[in-house]
């Protein structure tokens, strides 16, 4: 498991990789934001988060509120959905 600085919702936003056989398993909790002043969300950091997401090239997101996205194409989307 590894774990990625993801910031964007908040400062210390985490995600985290795990590489199972040819599968790999995103853990992002708060891929959707919300993006607040009150949380010190950053905008720009947030896209670039998205963005570095993107290129794990996951085949399972787990996100923390919405479920989880099975299939590279359906995390894609799901991540995409917030650029």
């Amino acid at each position: 498991m590894t774990a990625c600085h993801c910031p964007g919702h908040s400062p210390g936003s985490l995600v985290y990789v795990v590489d199972m056989d040819a599968t790999r398993l995103l853990f992002g909790q708060d891929v959707h934001g919300p993006l607040d002043a009150s949380l010190l969300s950053n905008r720009d950091d947030y896209l670039r988060s998205l963005n570095f997401m993107l290129g794990l090239n996951a085949g399972i997101l787990c996100e923390g509120h919405y479920g989880v996205y099975q299939g590279r194409d359906a995390v894609q989307n799901f991540i995409r959905s917030f650029l």
